[in-house]
């Protein structure tokens, strides 16, 4: 799938200094000035031989063909033409223009929003059609978000105008981490919680746990008994007291990837990188929950070497801070209406810490707990 995206810039996309970038001669040195950052940047001779060319808009693949005319093999001129252009994207000297085709588009919800992504190719949206539940052809779109590919780097921007870049192979969860960094800052949430969350009926369930604590190992589980899911990652919390996942496809790492293939014995073993180094796979969920829910049940996840697995009953105090410590909003403080909706959450559900080392026990107990026998 990489090679497929990467390969040659599209004609469609041009690259043009930016207004406020002026180039200059010092002493015979090349330079750049940034009016916007009040900073001068030297140039070697091959970055000033390609801002030249850029800006008599030279395309770069023409820009490559000519510093081979100079001696430089193809691969050394690519090379040294990316990481200048990179460099210049990162410090604002140097704008993308975008001409995105508007049938080259895939459109998704994701709870309230609906998400229009534009590709520059159709290769780039099927890495990103793995993100999402559902799509739809909505005519409204609540975040649009561009994306397009030079070589072995993807740019993408969002409706800021913000130029961001990632390698191929990290499109995806960079894509979902944007997304939902945006999801929590325009919602009318209260705050936010690193939790996963399902539905049984009408009632809710809430699995809090850090990175690593296995909160989509036991997701994947719960919903191959029954549960219906609704987010594996972030749940937004009203001031009401209602939780709203945010139902991306299923993320799972490895370490899940051997229960993943029981239950799913035909899934595409299509892995991404994550920003941390970790390696992952996507599992859309048809019937994923798109609405509000109530929380029955909190669970905070204690994953241990070995051991039998155990359920421990919480108060609501206990509970009330182990969640204050994993809540986080936009302006980084809880405030009293998050203290007040926090408070309904915890009176209106029963609270544990769930023990396990292995996740299929660790169902079971949960099984139990749900239909009243625990």
């Amino acid at each position: 799938m990489a090679e497929a995206v990467l390969g040659k810039s599209s004609p469609e996309n041009i690259l043009r200094p930016a207004a406020d970038a002026l180039f200059a001669l010092l002493d015979g040195r090349s330079v750049l000035f940034s009016e916007t950052k009040q900073t001068i940047y030297e140039l070697d001779q091959v970055g000033a031989f390609i801002w030249c060319r850029l800006v008599e808009d030279a395309s770069l693949d023409g820009i490559c063909q000519e510093l081979g005319k100079l001696g430089i093999d193809e691969r050394t001129a690519r090379q040294f033409t990316h990481q200048a252009m990179n460099a210049w994207l990162d410090r604002g000297l140097l704008n993308l223009v975008w001409r995105m085709s508007t049938h080259c588009a895939l459109s998704a919800t994701l709870g309230r929003r609906r998400i229009s992504i534009r590709g520059a190719n159709r290769d780039l949206l099927k890495e990103l059609a793995c993100l999402f539940c559902a799509q739809d052809h909505g005519a409204d779109d609540d975040i649009v978000i561009e994306v397009m590919a030079f070589g072995n780097q993807v740019y993408f921007r969002g409706d800021d105008a913000r130029v961001q870049r990632c390698g191929v192979d990290a499109l995806a969860p960079t894509i979902k981490a944007y997304l939902t960094d945006r999801i929590i800052r325009s919602d009318h949430c209260a705050f936010a919680l690193h939790a996963a969350s399902l539905t049984k009926g009408d009632m809710g369930l809430l699995l809090c746990g850090e990175p690593g604590a296995g909160k989509s190992t036991l997701t994947l589980e719960l919903m191959d008994a029954g549960f219906q899911y609704a987010g594996d990652d972030v749940a937004l919390i009203g001031a009401d007291g209602m939780i709203s996942g945010i139902p991306f496809a299923l993320t799972l790492k490895a370490g899940s990837w051997g229960l993943l293939s029981r239950l799913y014995g035909d899934w595409k073993d299509v892995t991404h990188c994550r920003s941390d180094g970790a390696q992952v796979r996507y599992l859309p969920i048809p019937d994923a929950h798109n609405g509000c829910l109530s929380a029955s049940w909190i669970i905070f996840l204690n994953r241990v070497a070995s051991g039998s697995v155990e359920l421990t009953a919480l108060d609501q105090l206990d509970s009330m801070k182990r969640l204050i410590e994993s809540a986080f909003a936009v302006d980084g403080r809880m405030s009293q209406a998050g203290f007040f909706a926090l408070r309904r959450i915890v009176a209106g559900a029963r609270s544990f810490q769930l023990t396990y080392c292995e996740s299929a026990e660790a169902r079971g107990l949960l099984m139990d707990l749900c239909n009243g026998k625990a």
